[in-house]
């Protein structure tokens, strides 16, 4: 099997995104970088628009960002953590109103991330952005 850094661990990616990236004419992937995952041991086809993984861990095709983008929940007791990936990839975003033009559905992404705000400010949740270096992980009212 090709290097991965994880080699014991179990991965589990959306089968149709990946396909995507694999395809001719996808400039946003360079699939020669995760090509070799299609025949790791490990790995588990997510295939299905919404689902669980284990107990703990839920996620949902939102078709937002990339025609094949998902986001997660993972949930634990009282406590949920919400990764919205390229979505809601940043705090100032959750924060304000825009349609951007790189998202596959800019509009539907807008709606998305307003109503994941507005439901994880009532139910408390940690919101995790990846691309943001000044707020990676933010839970409103925490006093963060």
């Amino acid at each position: 099997e090709k290097f991965l850094n994880f080699p014991y661990a179990t991965h589990y990616v959306q089968k149709r995104e990946f396909d995507f990236a694999t395809g001719v004419g996808s400039a946003s992937y360079l699939p020669e970088e995760f090509s070799g995952l299609k025949d790791f041991s490990k790995l588990v086809w997510l295939e299905e628009d919404q689902g669980q993984i284990g107990s703990n861990i839920f996620y949902e095709l939102t078709s937002a960002h990339s025609a094949f983008h998902q986001v997660f929940w993972i949930k634990s007791g009282d406590e949920t953590l919400f990764f919205g990936g390229d979505d809601a990839p940043q705090l100032q975003q959750m924060k304000s109103k825009f349609v951007a033009k790189y998202d596959f559905d800019g509009k539907k992404c807008m709606a998305l991330r307003q109503s994941w705000w507005e439901k994880g400010q009532a139910e408390n949740w940690t919101f995790l952005f990846y691309h943001d270096i000044n707020s990676p992980a933010f839970r409103p009212g925490a006093g963060s």
